[in-house]
Formats: C-alpha cells, structure tokens, sequence
C-alpha cells in the first residue's frame, strides 16, 4: 500500500511519548507498505533528524514551524470559533507540500497522527483514512481548567469544548479512530458510531537486566549538589527517587513541583541521604527552581535515559493531570524499577495495585510508600521483577503495531464485519445452547 503518514512532530527520534508512538507506527509501516511522511519540525535542534527520518520513507515533507507565528494563529482560530490545536498547525507549506504529492502519488491511505493533523487529510485524494488521538486531547484541556484560575481558566474551558467538538467530528468523518485506553473511549460517551473506535495501546522495549538490576545490588554514581552542571567529584552510595518526563509539558512541571512541595520534605525527613533526580529534556524556570530544594537535582537532557533510569531506587509518577497512558511508568517497569504512581498516572496499565506498581495519590501515602520501598529492598525487587513481567506480557509493540496495522488497512474492520455477518459456531457442550462470536 502507498501511505500517508501526518504528524503534528517529526516522529525521530523517538525521545518522547508522542515521537515513541508516531516513530513506532511509522517504522512498522515502512517495513511493509511505502510510506510518504508530511510533519513539523517545531524546534530547531529537530532538523537534524529530517535526514535520518528519510530512510524509513519514500519522501519527507519536513515543515519549519515557528511557535511565535503558530502560537498567533492559534488564537486567531479560537477566537473565531475553532481551535488553537488546529489553527496553530494551519500552514501554506504544508498544503503545498501534499498537493505536490497528491499529483504524483495514488494513497490508499492517509494515517493522521493527533487532531491537529486532521484538516490535511481530507486534502489528499485516499481510499481509507485513519486518526490517532491516543487521547482526548480535549479532556486534558478540561484538566488545565480544573487547575488553573482567573483568564486562563477560560480561555483552557473554551479550547476543551470546540476541541471535543472537533474530535467528535473527525471521528465521524474517517473511517477509523485509534484511542489508546478502554477509558479514553469511555469520554466519548457513546457519541460516537458503534465500530468507528479502536483501542490501540502503547508497547515498550525491555532493556537488559544486568546483575545489578536482577540483585538489586546498590547502584554507585558521581553525587550532585544540586543539578546537572556541578558534579564535584565525591562518589556515594545514596538512595535515589527519579522522575522521567519531557520538562515543559505542563502535566509533567505540576507532577514535580507538587511532589517536591508536598512530599519529599517528609521523605527527606524519613532518609535525609536520599535524592531525588529529575529527568528529562527543557526544564523550565520553575523546574530549575526546585533545585534550589535539600536532596533534589534537575538533571535536564541526557544521552541515555535508560542508564538514568537503572540509578533509580524508586521511579516517581505523581500525575495529576494525565490522559491516555504514561510511557514513563511503563519504561520504568521494563527496568524492573518499582514505581509510586498515582490513579491518573495508572489509568490504562491493567497492573495490581501491590504487585506491579503502588498507586497512592495522597501526599501522606506517597511518602509512605516511598520511604517503605526505600527500607526495604526485597520488595523493591519484587515488585520491579513483576512489573517487568507484566509489560513484557501485556505491552509488546510488536503485538499493538500488528493491531495498528490491521486498523490502518481496514482488514480489522472487515473481519469483524465477517464474524458480525457470518457468526462463526463454537463447539457447545451437551445441553448448551450454541455459542456465538461476536466483536
């Protein structure tokens, strides 16, 4: 099949949760169909990988986008009645871009990663369509609501409502709608046709235990004052809480500075010796700030995020705004790394409270659960180990892009209709009725 691959992001590397998805996809449909890719490049360092994405790819359509510019139209959109979503990614080079190709190239389908993407679509002639919003974008708009005061409340409420408007149109106009968890679907509250929605969920990549993972032996690392730019050469043995994330989504900036202000003061109180590491690319100023807190470090971007991650004690994901499902608990469970999460922070990860994770969403049984894992590492062992087992079992990519694939050439769609249509007859036992299957 000739496919059209949209995306809001250019999907390499795959660095963060929307990359790891849209790069997963796109590289399992290079390996079995042709597949041209029409994307942003909205930060500058991005460029570089328009190159490396060609390899996957028939041709690249990789568009400059200034936020300044996009952020302005943005809000021209919004206050006519739209989206600052949609209006933000409205741009001239892309249009021409995909007509150029539609002159060219005969699609047999287009693949829209994320509803700001959607409008392109219906630009190119194609015999399928399919849209991936892995989550409601416009339920996590309601969050920031919930969250915020004065204008900015406003303004968050009226982007979530004609964003779920939009959504509800989009999925009633392609043929099939990719949601990531049984919950986001449950949003929708049946507005949508029976059979237009598919679960999809997210896969991860196991890495390899070494000794030290299996054993739960300490992990040695050069100790930081307070971030990433000071390393005095004093080498300890310290128990270390981490947290993973992108440092300028919103989501990820209120989960550590909630955590920093209302637990680890109580955790530090229980270890004094522990640290708590932040991890991840653009940390914002208010990010910077908490390394200004006894025992926190800001690490910022590193080249291996995995290696960050098997330092780790104890992996943190205290999530109060959260949609969808959060890759970074599941590459800490990969790790065999317990993780302390909240509710939200669990939605969408079928694990037993106990036995591959620790939900709490209370600053008093965070800590709890934090300083008892630190105390005790035999469970920090077993849970990890099951957590591992778990995504291993339930989160292979290799499993959710063989789904993903099934939606994008409607095969999924034409086999349920075959069973709806022709229900196949399961053997009965004597005196049963004869069973049916049904999708």
């Amino acid at each position: 099949m000739n496919i059209l691959y949209l995306a809001h992001r250019i999907p390499f590397p795959p660095d963060k949760g929307d990359k790891l998805r849209s790069f997963r996809e796109l590289e399992y449909l290079s390996r079995r169909h042709r597949v041209w890719c029409a994307c942003f490049v909205d930060t500058p360092s991005d460029e570089q990988f328009v190159g490396p994405l060609r390899a996957y790819c028939q041709d690249v359509a990789a568009i400059q986008l200034n936020r300044r510019w996009a952020m302005l139209r943005g809000m021209s959109g919004l206050l006519r009645g739209g989206t600052v979503t949609e209006s933000f990614y409205t741009h001239t080079a892309m249009q021409d871009a995909l007509h150029r190709w539609r002159e060219s190239v005969r699609f047999d389908a287009v693949v829209v990663f994320s509803s700001s993407m959607a409008p392109y679509a219906l630009q190119v002639p194609a015999d399928r369509r399919v849209l991936d919003l892995c989550d409601l974008d416009s339920q996590k708009w309601f969050q920031y609501a919930k969250a915020s005061r004065g204008p900015t409340r406003w303004l968050y409420r009226v982007e979530g409502r004609h964003l779920a408007r939009s959504e509800r149109t989009w999925i009633d106009i392609f043929d099939a709608t990719l949601l990531i968890t049984e919950a986001e679907a449950a949003a929708l509250d049946g507005a949508v046709r029976p059979g237009k929605v598919h679960i999809v969920g997210n896969g991860v990549s196991l890495p390899k235990l070494d000794k030290r993972d299996g054993e739960e032996a300490a992990v040695t690392w050069t100790d930081q004052a307070s971030s990433a730019t000071d390393v005095p050469n004093v080498s300890s043995q310290r128990p270390v809480v981490g947290f993973v994330g992108v440092m300028d989504y919103q989501p990820n900036i209120d989960a550590v500075c909630w955590f920093v202000s209302e637990c680890w003061h109580d955790i530090r109180a229980a270890r004094p010796d522990a640290v708590f590491r932040i991890v991840g690319r653009s940390p914002t100023r208010r990010v910077h700030k908490l390394a200004a807190a006894t025992g926190v470090q800001v690490v910022g971007a590193v080249d291996d995020v995995m290696k960050e991650v098997r330092r780790f004690d104890v992996s943190v994901a205290p999530m109060r705004i959260a949609r969808g499902l959060q890759n970074k608990v599941l590459e800490a469970m990969a790790a065999a790394k317990p993780v302390v999460l909240t509710g939200k922070a669990a939605t969408g990860i079928a694990g037993q409270d106990g036995r591959e994770f620790l939900i709490a969403d209370h600053p008093t049984d965070i800590v709890v659960s934090v300083v008892r894992l630190l105390g005790d590492q035999a469970a920090r062992r077993r849970i990890g180990l099951s957590a591992r087992r778990f995504v291993a079992v339930n989160h292979s990519w290799e499993e959710t892009l063989r789904m993903f694939e099934l939606v994008v050439t409607g095969i999924l769609e034409r086999t349920t209709r075959r069973l709806t249509l022709h229900p196949t007859p399961a053997p009965a036992r004597t005196g049963d009725p004869v069973a049916s299957t049904t999708v």
